[in-house]
């Protein structure tokens, strides 16, 4: 019995011995000045490798912006640089009363991911040490594909150290040597920034915070600069913010003139065509009348208004309740989007003499009203609105950015020159007049012409309807969009093109047909080796939006190309062109953005 129980202990302590083993020990490299840990937990697909520095005897090492002295460290992979996911917070310190650095005194980690390695990695970190002087340093690793002892507890230490995620970009503007922030969110004072890219400007350049109508507003005093940073760390109240920037304030005359010839354009754009066969009917039928012409053509002009105004008020009071939601916000709820079919299957049946409203009461209120003018300029805009053209896009994403006194009058712009040409065709019908034949018969064949693109829009929105309620489709050639994965593939130098797109979006699905699913741009972009990704945003996605803020946009379509890094990009047209995007991957046209 004795020997039954000791073989048991045997296993039992055998397999405690197997547990502990596999997960293996950090690699480390220590000497007097510092002691650095490479940590590694992989699953299925992914290695996350996490570095921890512990400074000794007063060294430290520097932050990616050293500030006005130091080195960044640097990090490879199988002898090629990778970029960090996240890394601690620095501090900000001054030496020997004359030098501003940004760097680690106590402990720092830092967070890389790359794909799954089935055999050992070499890994090598270089980094300068610094005190009264600075020792360039360097280790080298061989990472295993196993995950190292306590690697969760040490990722939740080095998430708390990384600084937040701020919610919006920050305006930025260049006035003179001053380099100007304009930031939205509610930090509180004293707040300070360093741009993380390296030499911009001096890190004890002065900064100064107030709040302006409602803004608060950073000026840093500087020698000059040559572009403003795209990146950086904001300090408030002994807490950090990750930030991201924006191109830029605009004049509001600039964004009123941007909105405007956005407005007029969008009539141009193949989510509108349907839609505004709508107003070609009722323009045909009105066209013989001798009076009320002006009547319906500000009638129309008010239906445009008046929806423009819903929506962006709507938008506003959601944006500021805190909710992220942005342009064309409506079609991606299933409940809005049934709606529309049921109310476009009731037009169909009107314009067909199938339903028929005779009550005198809706009778009388259709010829005081001008009903029909101003619902046919409402609904134009409502199943439209989510699409964008030139212009528009920037204008909006700079417009949900503003104050209200700046972000209505964007969109009473946008609405005016929306509106502009069938209110001019109706203001003077004339012109329009000698295009016609007399009246007669032809004028209700016509009518039944017209109606094609509106029932082809309700079998548009019961497809969209069918994508919202399943999974989103996918092409082969287009991978799904995610962050970490863009981020990846440009670590690599892989070239990168992201399709921001809904099936809502007919301007999205005309540029898909024509150009991305050609055979002629799928095969150039193989030959280029371009990583492919599509950024659904039929149904809601939170991420998508935050990611669409980063270019200054709130809405679709958006059509972003890596040639090889992060750090510079193009921003492609609304409409595309499969010449124009064929020479953009192979590296030959300049930002559109």
């Amino acid at each position: 019995m004795k020997h039954i129980v000791r073989f048991f202990c045997l296993l039992f302590l055998l397999g405690l011995a197997f547990l502990k083993t596999a997960a293996t020990q950090p690699l480390s490299f220590e000497n007097d000045k510092l002691k650095l840990t490479v940590n590694v937990k992989t699953d299925a697909e992914n290695m996350l490798i996490l570095p921890v520095f512990e400074m000794k005897n007063d060294w430290h090492i520097s932050w990616k912006n050293p500030g006005d002295a130091g080195v960044a460290p640097k990090f490879y992979l199988a002898n090629r640089q990778i970029f960090s996911l996240g890394q601690s917070t620095p501090e900000r310190f001054l030496y020997e009363d004359l030098i501003v650095q940004y760097a680690y005194l106590d402990k720092a980690y830092f967070l890389f991911e790359t794909k799954k390695q089935n055999k050992p990695v070499n890994f090598k970190v270089f980094w300068t040490a610094c005190r009264e002087d600075c020792v360039p340093e360097q280790a080298s690793f061989e990472l295993l594909p196993k995950t190292t002892l306590s690697f969760e507890k040490k990722y939740a230490r080095a998430l708390k150290t990384f600084p937040q995620k701020a919610k919006l970009p920050i305006e930025t503007k260049i006035s003179g040597n001053d380099l100007i922030l304009k930031i939205r969110e509610p930090f509180e004072l004293p707040v300070y920034f360093a741009a993380s890219e390296e030499g911009l400007f001096a890190a004890d350049s002065p900064q100064n915070a107030e709040y302006k109508d409602g803004a608060l507003v950073l000026t840093i005093k500087t020698d000059g600069l040559s572009k403003a940073p795209s990146s950086g760390v904001l300090f408030s109240n002994n807490k950090a913010y990750d930030v991201l920037t924006s191109t830029g304030e605009k004049s509001v005359l600039g964004l009123l003139l941007l909105a405007f010839l956005g407005g007029i354009i969008l009539n141009l754009m193949p989510c509108v065509f349907p839609v505004l066969s709508l107003k070609a009917i009722a323009m045909v039928q009105s066209t013989y009348q001798k009076r009320g012409h002006i009547k319906r053509a500000f009638a129309y002009l008010f239906g445009v208004l008046a929806c423009f105004f819903v929506i962006a008020s709507a938008l506003f009071a959601l944006k500021s309740a805190g909710k992220a939601v942005g342009w064309g916000f409506q079609l991606q709820s299933p409940l809005f989007v049934l709606v529309m079919i049921v109310l476009f299957v009731f037009i169909l049946l009107y314009l067909f003499d199938i339903f028929k409203i005779k009550t005198p009461f809706v009778g009388k209120l259709y010829k005081v009203s001008l009903l029909n003018s101003f619902l046919t300029g409402f609904f134009a805009v409502l199943i439209a609105s989510p699409c964008t053209g030139p212009f528009m896009g920037a204008a909006l994403g700079y417009a949900l950015l503003e104050e209200s006194f700046v972000y209505f009058p964007v969109f009473l712009s946008l609405g005016l020159g929306y509106a502009l040409p069938f209110t001019l065709l109706e203001i003077f019908p004339k012109t329009f007049k000698k295009l016609l034949p007399a009246p007669g018969h032809w004028m209700v064949k016509l009518k039944y012409i017209l109606s094609i693109p509106i029932f082809l829009t309700v079998l548009w929105l019961c497809w969209v309807l069918f994508h919202q309620i399943q999974n989103p489709f996918q092409t082969d050639a287009f991978e799904p969009y995610s962050f970490k994965k863009v981020e990846k593939a440009l670590e690599k130098g892989e070239p990168v093109f992201i399709d921001f797109t809904a099936k809502w979006c007919l301007t999205c699905l005309f540029n898909e047909r024509t150009v991305l699913y050609s055979d002629a741009f799928l095969d150039k972009a193989k030959q280029k080796g371009v990583r492919l990704f599509k950024a659904d945003w039929t149904r809601y996605d939170a991420q998508i939006l935050k990611n669409l803020k980063t270019y200054g946009r709130s809405s679709v379509p958006l059509y972003v190309f890596y040639q090889k890094s992060s750090d510079e990009h193009i921003v492609l047209p609304q409409i595309l062109t499969l010449d124009a995007t064929l020479s953009v991957l192979d590296g030959q046209n300049q930002n559109n953005d």
